[in-house]
């Protein structure tokens, strides 16, 4: 009876460990995919937030409409232009006043969560500063705005993120704006005539924006004998900083990478600036001179009249990651 009951423990022993390594076995397959289905769901939820958050980007103006005008405002990113007809968003046509209000509040000094306008953005990129932004050029290539959180400082840190949902929309946006217009200007025969007009430079925009100036004459005659000068009196003939070439109708200067603030460093300031134009005495012919603003290293031979009233083809590229 008694080795009977030994050969029936024994048994059950085995039994038993079988049955414990299967279970324990089980236990590791259902780890195993239940940690993958962690991965496919935080993976797709990845995917569909960056699809979602371009989708708004690109075709819709945000919340409140004119957020760029007081980004304290903000409630919801949209980056796209206005129709002033319908008042309905021009899906697709991004606006350079609101890609330069992101940028400059996603600058190091700005990018406090505890600001409302900070803590609307991240929550917008579902509670995150893991995104990136590149407008680029579709002829060229060139990258016209590049921005993320902190972007003064360093890279994004995408390069070293474990996964990345990267998005695509194809858009247009204006290569620039107009800041200001002198209106049209008469030179007459007689002294030298001096006409003034004023800029402003809003924070964070030297950062930004090239700044340019395009000197224009509607008789589609060459502009000559005219004279300006950046935030200077007309103090003596030699003494302006520009002097338009007289290549044509329409000239832009100066003729150098980087704008104003590259070729007369320090000249051009936050806060109101001031451009006095001086006309030589001859034949009466008219000129108008405006002050432009383009996306930070964009090349000048880009910055023109039409680049402020033309939408170019361009790729819109969202990246989140985690």
């Amino acid at each position: 009876m008694n080795s009977r009951g030994q050969v029936f423990t024994l048994d059950m022993l085995f039994a038993l460990i079988l049955v414990t390594l299967i279970i324990g076995f089980s236990g590791q397959a259902l780890e195993q995919m239940t940690g993958r289905a962690e991965g496919y769901s935080a993976r797709f939820s990845l995917e569909r937030t960056a699809n979602d958050a371009a989708d708004v980007l690109v075709k819709t103006v945000g919340i409140p409409y004119n957020w760029e005008e007081n980004v304290g405002t903000l409630e919801t990113l949209g980056l796209t232009e206005m129709d002033v007809f319908t008042g309905k968003p021009l899906q697709n046509n991004l606006k350079v006043g609101k890609l330069a209000e992101l940028k400059i509040l996603c600058q190091s000094t700005n990018w406090n969560p505890s600001k409302p306008e900070v803590n609307a953005a991240m929550e917008f990129f579902g509670g995150s500063s893991n995104f990136e932004i590149r407008v680029i050029d579709g002829a060229t290539e060139n990258v016209l705005w590049a921005l993320w959180p902190r972007w003064d400082i360093g890279s994004s840190g995408v390069d070293n993120s474990l996964e990345v949902a990267a998005v695509r929309r194809a858009i247009t946006v204006k290569y620039g704006k107009i800041r200001a217009d002198s209106g049209l200007k008469v030179r007459l025969p007689g002294p030298p005539q001096v006409y003034t007009f004023w800029f402003n430079v809003n924070p964070g925009e030297l950062d930004v924006y090239d700044w340019y100036i395009i000197a224009t004459t509607p008789e589609n005659q060459r502009i000559e004998s005219i004279f300006l000068y950046v935030n200077r009196d007309t103090s003596g003939t030699f003494d302006y900083h520009y002097d338009p070439p007289s290549d044509g109708p329409e000239s832009t200067f100066p003729k150098v990478h980087g704008g104003m603030e590259v070729d007369l460093p320090g000249r051009v300031h936050e806060g109101w600036n001031f451009i006095n134009i001086q006309t030589a005495s001859g034949p009466r012919r008219t000129v108008e001179v405006y002050v432009m603003i383009v996306p930070h290293c964009t090349p000048w031979q880009k910055v023109n009249l039409a680049a402020s009233q033309l939408g170019v083809p361009a790729v819109f590229e969202l990246k989140l990651w985690r």
